[in-house]
């Protein structure tokens, strides 16, 4: 995954989304299904949007870049707590 499709991908995801369920995104114990049900429960998402954001997330994380998508929102225009917990999870996870 290049620069131009990681901030593609990102984007269609939402940072804010990357953010808050990165933990579940990242978690291959649960199915796409589930994770899915799980943001949309709680965000409200339409459950193809929750799909389409579960697998946008699980493939730039597949692709090795979740720590990249992390530097970008903590660097990013994003809410102030959507930056500070991107940060803690770079800083978490050493």
């Amino acid at each position: 995954m290049n620069e131009q499709e990681l901030l593609r991908t990102l984007n269609s995801v939402g940072m804010r989304c990357f953010v808050t369920w990165f933990s579940q995104f990242c978690d291959p114990s649960l199915s796409n299904e589930a994770v899915a049900a799980q943001v949309g429960a709680a965000e409200g998402y339409a459950a193809k949007a929750c799909r389409s954001r579960t697998s946008g997330a699980r493939r730039i994380i597949r692709a090795g870049r979740g720590r990249d998508a992390l530097t970008i929102i903590a660097h990013s225009r994003a809410d102030a707590w959507t930056r500070h917990e991107a940060s803690r999870l770079l800083t978490d996870r050493g």
